[in-house]
C-alpha cells in the first residue's frame, strides 16, 4: 500500500555501549567525505524521477520503515537525486516536544554542522519535517549514509501527520490530535529519525550551518508546504562562516544534473 502506516522494529540493534572517540571523528570525516563526494558528477547518481509522492517503478518491501526528515533530506530530490532511494509515500509532519538543533559537528568553513533534533520540555517547541515510508534496504542505506550509530542514533518518535497547505493545517493537526485524537481518528504515527549521537554534542551551544544547507531546508519545506510559522522560522536562521554558501545545495544540484541526463537517455 502506498500509504504510511506503523514501523516495526529496526533492522539495527540500539543498545548502551561506550565507543572509543576516534570512531565517532572517524564516522563525522567519512559523513562529510561523503557529502563532497556527491558533488562529483563521475558518481553517476541514479535519476529519472522528481516525485517522491508516486514510484510506480520499484514494488514495496516486506517490511518498511517510518523515518521522519527535518534536515536536507526533507527536500525529496535529496531522497531521490542525491541518495538514489525510492520513497515509497512521503507527507507532512510535525514531531511534538522536540527542537531543531544544529550541534552535528561537520567542515569548519565548509559545512560547519548538519541538523539534529533534542527532547525539549518547552512550550509549543516543535519540530515540522517530512515522514517518508521507506523499504528496509532505503532505511538502511539512510542509517549508513547519515553515520548511524557513530553520528546519529535513531531516535523512535511520533509524530502527526498533515497535509500541508503553508499556512496552519500543522498546527491545527497537532491541536486536533492534543484534544482527543485517538477518539476522533489519530493521526499520529510512530517513526526513527536521528539524533546527535554524543552527550557533549547535544550540551553545548549550536554551530550555524552554512548558507546552502539551509537552503535545502527551506526548499523541503516550501515543498511540502509546511506551516508558515516554521518556514519563516527557517528563513530566518543566521548562518555560519564558510566558503562560499557551503557543499550542500551544490551537491543536490550536480544531482539533479545527473538525473536530467538519465530522464534524457531514457527519453
Amino acid at each position: 500500500r502506498n500509504t504510511l502506516g506503523s514501523v516495526k522494529g529496526p533492522p539495527l540493534r540500539q543498545h548502551a555501549c561506550r565507543r572509543q572517540k576516534g570512531f565517532a571523528r572517524h564516522s563525522l570525516v567519512m559523513k562529510t567525505i561523503s557529502k563532497l563526494l556527491h558533488c562529483l558528477p563521475l558518481l553517476g547518481i541514479a535519476g529519472g524521477y522528481s516525485d517522491a509522492r508516486d514510484r510506480p517503478d520499484r514494488p514495496s518491501a516486506a517490511r518498511t520503515y517510518n523515518y521522519f526528515a527535518f534536515g536536507s533530506n526533507m527536500a525529496s530530490s535529496t531522497m531521490i537525486n542525491l541518495r538514489n532511494l525510492s520513497p515509497l509515500a512521503s507527507t507532512a509532519a510535525v514531531l511534538p516536544a522536540h527542537k531543531l538543533r544544529f550541534n552535528l559537528p561537520g567542515a569548519p568553513l565548509i559545512e560547519p554542522s548538519s541538523a539534529s533534533v533534542e527532547p525539549s520540555s518547552g512550550d509549543g517547541d516543535v519540530v515540522h519535517g517530512v515522514l517518508f515510508k521507506l523499504s528496509e534496504d532505503d532505511f538502511a542505506t539512510v542509517c549508513r549514509t547519515e553515520g548511524v550509530p557513530f553520528a546519529y542514533v535513531l531516535h523512535r518518535c511520533n509524530v502527526v501527520t498533515y497535509t500541508g497547505d503553508g499556512g496552519t493545517a500543522g498546527a491545527s493537526a497537532l491541536r486536533r490530535e492534543m484534544e482527543g485524537g485517538q477518539a476522533r481518528g489519530s493521526s499520529s504515527v510512530s517513526a526513527f529519525t536521528l539524533r546527535a549521537a554524543r552527550k557533549s554534542w547535544r550540551d553545548r551551544m549550536d554551530i550555524p550551518p552554512s548558507q546552502g544547507y539551509l537552503n535545502v531546508l527551506v526548499r523541503g519545506a516550501v515543498e511540502y508546504r509546511l506551516d508558515k510559522k516554521y518556514l519563516s522560522f527557517l528563513e530566518s536562521i543566521k548562518p555560519g562562516m564558510t566558503i562560499g554558501n557551503g557543499l550542500a545545495e551544490q551537491a543536490l544540484s550536480f544531482a539533479e544534473l545527473r538525473g536530467q541526463e538519465g530522464r534524457r537517455r531514457i527519453g
